[in-house]
């Protein structure tokens, strides 16, 4: 009963640092199996994977719309003139820091842009900020 709850809280605290609705299914999982106790250990790795499987499957779906946020929150962003804050090169790539409404994003071009260089925001892909040429 101890292994499931420590292996819960790991992934409680897994999914506080991310953001997206990673690990909850499998905290949910592994919760669950603590009812289950008494069973074999290879049981309850059986209940674990099924309870974390079935609880993706049937609740996630609801759960994205209901914590995704306003769209028209997301909408008000689009548009917006950033400047570049610093540039991170890792392999080939290149990432831009940038300050918007007073928060840290990470920012992504097929355009090359220097520390200063003002861009434009033209939309947001995953948790990062896909930026353009200011016209």
């Amino acid at each position: 009963m101890l292994l499931w709850f420590i292996i819960g809280i790991v992934f409680l605290v897994i999914e506080f640092l991310t953001f997206g609705l990673i690990s909850i299914w499998f905290a949910l999982g592994a919760f669950l199996t603590m009812i289950f106790y008494e069973s074999s250990l290879e049981n309850q790795f059986y209940i674990f994977v099924g309870a974390s499987l079935l609880f993706l499957l049937l609740i996630r779906k609801l759960a994205l719309k209901r914590f995704k946020g306003n769209s028209k929150e997301l909408n008000r962003i689009e548009g917006k003139i950033v400047k570049i804050e610093k540039v991170e090169i890792r392999g080939s790539d290149h990432f831009y820091t940038v300050y918007l409404d007073g928060k840290i994003w990470e920012g992504i071009s097929k355009r090359t842009f220097n520390v200063g260089d003002e861009a434009v925001v033209e939309k947001i892909m995953g948790n990062k900020l896909v930026l353009t040429k200011k016209s």
